[in-house]
């Protein structure tokens, strides 16, 4: 869907008769403006989900600009789910009405591209009814100032124009995966790596169930790095290219076992696997939150599955009151007679499912009289961790980050960089957010293997 969207400028000529007045036309040089330009808004998928982060503007062949800078444009975006809560009463919570905070601008050829903060500017919406939605997208762009442009050689000056924005988010990494509809089934993206034997299984958190029966699908790739993050170029080198399949529950992984989603998941799995030819000994399961939930459950009833399994904070101590089923004490205990080796990942204080409940919980379930050894990690930036291990074969895991105290909160801290600038800076989220540090391959084993090469090698 295109929105046409009006450039304001003011159009300033000097009045006379001399042909040096006018530096848009004059009669010794007939110099062509264009009356319409086309823009193109590109997403990119952030620790906190995916936003819009550049704009492009096409100039037109022959066509380039000159002094363009933060100051040249203003752009102006609203993002809205007014249509699909139309007639509810849920309420959005991330619905904005915003001028885009500009960071940088370059030039390209006949390419204007303009950079914005990566705190602003999201895809997705946080609703009433714990999940996260698409927006509808609208950018209007104010121009300034005029612009000096160089039209095949010769100086003009734009000042007044229309622009035609494109709203559809060209996003390199979810362009990989292809959207899979499962009638009476789960749906999902898949990401095809073109030989491969080899398959990662991805359960995302609770806010990325789908809505309403929307059948989006995209909630699960676009509200963190959980679905792209296994695509990545630096994931399928160390993985060695690797199919990756990552479901969206119909509502929530808590209704697991009274949907039947655990027979569906299953099912749906080894569909994949015959389809693609993958070896069933080099499946990895990788889930966060009610997903973490979900593939312990997974890991419970299908206990020959998975070689490997990377699980962040899983809410097991919720389940029970969200319409699932806290794992008893056997169940966890079970997981240890299976073949299948397990990195537990969790802040040492998260405020939404309770550690020691949780992956500490888990991991004295899954190590029994097992000896460990530990080692604790300093970081730059990034919150500090210790990683405990079972220390004669490394087959059980547990990385704990450390939390810090903000404004009374527990909060994790991240390296990033939201304002482009190519320099690390401090951000601080949610003590729940443990997954992050998986999907960026922080978390390390005593002996300083990431998490990352240390599943691939269940996978060779």
């Amino acid at each position: 869907m295109k929105k046409l969207i009006s450039i304001l400028a003011i159009l300033l000529f000097m009045a006379g008769c001399s042909s040096t007045t006018n530096t848009n036309q004059s009669e010794e040089s007939q110099v062509s403006i264009p009356e319409s330009l086309e823009a193109k808004l590109y997403g990119k998928v952030t620790d906190a989900g995916q936003v819009v982060y550049k704009m492009s503007i096409d100039l037109g062949e022959k066509i380039s600009a000159t002094d363009v800078d933060e100051e040249t444009f203003t752009v102006h975006a609203v993002g809205s789910t007014e249509e699909i809560l139309k007639g509810t009463e849920v309420e959005s919570f991330g619905d904005y009405d915003l001028d885009r905070t500009i960071v940088k601008t370059e030039v390209d050829g006949q390419y204007i591209y303009i950079y914005f903060m990566q705190n602003e500017g999201a895809t997705l919406a946080y609703l009433s009814a714990a999940r996260n939605y698409p927006v509808d997208l609208s950018y209007t762009v104010t121009l300034n100032k005029d612009l000096t442009l160089d039209v095949d050689g010769e100086e003009a000056v734009l000042s007044d124009v229309v622009v035609n924005v494109d709203t559809t988010v060209i996003d390199e990494e979810t362009s990989k995966f292809q959207s899979v509809l499962v009638e009476d089934g789960i749906n999902y993206q898949f990401y095809e790596a073109a030989d491969s034997d080899k398959l990662i299984v991805w359960f995302h958190g609770n806010g990325e169930g789908d809505y309403d029966s929307s059948n989006n699908n995209v909630a699960q790739m676009l509200g963190n790095r959980g679905t792209v993050a296994w695509a990545s170029d630096e994931a399928q080198e160390i993985f060695g290219t690797a199919h990756v399949l990552a479901f969206q529950a119909p509502d929530t992984w808590y209704y697991a076992q009274s949907d039947n989603l655990l027979e569906k998941a299953y099912e749906e799995i080894n569909e994949v696997v015959e389809k693609y030819g993958i070896d069933p000994s080099k499946i990895m399961v990788s889930g966060a939150s009610a997903g973490g939930y979900m593939s312990t459950r997974m890991l419970i009833k299908y206990p020959d599955l998975f070689s490997v399994a990377l699980i962040n904070c899983p809410a097991l101590d919720v389940a029970t009151d969200r319409g699932g089923e806290t794992p008893t004490d056997e169940e966890l205990k079970s997981i240890a007679q299976s073949n299948t080796a397990i990195w537990l990942v969790q802040g040492d204080d998260d405020t939404v499912v309770k550690t020691d409940e949780c992956t500490v919980r888990m991991f004295n379930h899954l190590i029994g009289d097992l000896e460990t050894v530990e080692k604790e990690f300093k970081q730059d930036l990034d919150s500090n961790f210790i990683t405990k291990e079972t220390a004669k074969d490394g087959k059980y895991k547990l990385s704990l980050y450390e939390t810090v105290i903000v404004e009374d909160k527990p909060m994790l801290e991240f390296k990033t960089d939201l304002d482009q600038d190519g320099k690390d800076e401090l951000t601080q989220y949610s003590s729940h957010w443990s997954w992050i540090y998986t999907l960026r391959n922080n978390p390390k084993s005593t002996d300083d293997t990431d998490i990352w090469t240390w599943a691939a090698s269940y996978l060779n």
